[in-house]
């Protein structure tokens, strides 16, 4: 059955913080929603709440109690691995981002583009939202999740055929040595009538706390208002900024 919205994302916790409330209002609302999240997320942090070889199956839990928060329509999840930080402690960092390796980056490629391509065939998506092509912060697995994306939607002539696709966005430039590819939002959303849903499924996410005290940190303002820029057609200002 086809679906409104899909997300595409690297890890689990990258449905909520830029898309929760739109996820929610699409569900509470009657229409349908879909979710791809393509790696386990084994390689984040426990924070003591599980032993690290049961890390990827807690965080699986998590993310089903979030998607189940969210009414998400269609999920799968798949068993790509997620980079992993060479220096555990840079990685806390809030202004540059660690150095990784394997990861999305390192899978097939030929294999994930096939297996996203027969995913957006079975949900025939009217919207896509991803990664922009540096990720946002450069992450390589939102990066790898950004072009894995783009070559299945091409690939199955979603394009071609009128899907639209959004990236998250955020309003300002997080560290200066991004500014070579940052781009400003587009379109943004107003998604306090459905706020207390989007911090119960950021809440699922025990495992992210420190993610999420990141987050709130540097981009408050993206809780209340969802901030995406569109990536596919180029956006021409012919609909409203809170449309998707």
């Amino acid at each position: 059955m086809s679906v409104d919205l899909l997300l595409i994302v690297a890890h689990p916790d990258d449905e909520v913080y830029g898309t929760g409330g739109t996820l929610a209002e699409y569900a509470q609302t009657g229409r349908r929603t879909g979710l791809i999240t393509l790696t386990r997320g084994s390689s984040g942090r426990s924070l003591g709440l599980c032993a690290a070889e049961d890390l990827a199956d807690f965080r699986a839990a998590e993310l089903q109690k979030s998607v189940d928060t969210l009414g998400i329509s269609d999920f799968t999840q798949y068993d790509y691995p997620d980079a992993s930080p060479v220096d555990r402690i840079a990685s806390f960092s809030t202004s540059t981002p660690a150095e990784f390796v394997g990861g999305l980056q390192a899978v097939p490629r030929e294999e994930a583009v096939s297996r996203v391509q027969r995913d957006l065939e079975r949900m025939q998506p009217q919207v896509v939202i991803g990664f922009a092509p540096d990720g946002g912060n450069r992450h390589p697995d939102h990066i790898a999740s950004h072009e894995i994306m783009m070559a299945a939607l091409e690939r199955g002539r979603h394009l071609a055929r009128g899907t639209r696709v959004y990236y998250f966005a955020n309003p300002t430039i997080l560290n200066p040595a991004w500014a070579d590819t940052w781009q400003p939002p587009t379109h943004q959303r107003d998604v306090t009538k459905y706020l207390s849903t989007k911090l119960r499924a950021i809440a699922a996410h025990r495992t992210q706390a420190l993610s999420t005290i990141g987050f709130l940190d540097r981009l408050a303002e993206r809780v209340p208002v969802e901030m995406f820029r569109r990536g596919h057609p180029v956006w021409d200002g012919a609909e409203t900024v809170d449309e998707l």
